[in-house]
């Protein structure tokens, strides 16, 4: 029986929702990665759960590009529609491998808290405890989101120079720790003892905010 030339244009549809549907997947995948690594300071505080978590969401991207292009293929043998799988699917990771996450995440969340910073600088001589005091003094309740811990402890520079106070993002295990300082000087290449680690200045933020590692 003829198919009628009304039923022809449906024909395609369902191929069509489907190859939206993988490149969505693909590029949801891979924003989920990206995601983790953005992230990836404060899930390093986890420990192996962090480095598990992140290493399941490159598993789970890396499944999803490889079956896509090959549930694509199948449907309609479309150069087109592989591409638009393949692309996103190639250059997505490169990007990700290339980005610098941590001076993105360190410079982005100090521009978007820039105000809470100022307040915790105003409070900074009041904070007395050094490491070995449970990880520091207990900041006040609106301003804890700006450490792990919601902590902050006092440092001195190991060879003279610069104190302050650290407010650390991720804390190592048994010893380390990296986050943002308020100096009363600029540290420049001054080592830090950051929770019986060394640390330095990486980069300056502004309003007497550095970052240390």
């Amino acid at each position: 029986m003829p198919i009628a030339a009304g039923d022809t244009p449906s024909a395609g549809r369902p191929r069509g929702r489907a190859v939206v549907g993988w490149v969505v997947g693909v590029v949801a995948a891979w924003g989920l990665v990206a995601g983790l690594h953005l992230f990836g300071l404060w899930l390093a505080n986890l420990w192996l759960l962090g480095l598990l978590l992140t290493g399941l969401g490159w598993l789970l991207a890396l499944t999803v590009t490889g079956i896509a292009p090959v549930a694509v293929w199948r449907r309609g043998r479309s150069v087109r529609a592989l591409s638009l799988v393949l692309v996103p699917g190639v250059l997505a990771p490169v990007a990700i491998v290339a980005v610098n996450w941590t001076s993105l995440f360190v410079h982005n969340f100090y521009r978007l808290h820039r105000a809470d910073f100022r307040a915790a600088a105003a409070l900074a001589d009041k904070v007395t405890a050094e490491y070995g005091d449970r990880y520091g003094q207990v900041l006040p309740k609106d301003l804890r989101h700006l450490s792990s811990k919601g902590r902050a402890v006092r440092i001195g520079a190991e060879t003279g120079g610069p104190a302050g106070v650290l407010l650390p993002v991720w804390i190592g295990t048994p010893d380390g720790a990296a986050g943002y300082a308020y100096l009363t000087g600029t540290p420049g290449d001054t080592s830090f003892d950051c929770f019986a680690d060394p640390c330095r200045m990486r980069w300056s933020l502004g309003d007497g905010w550095y970052w240390l590692d």
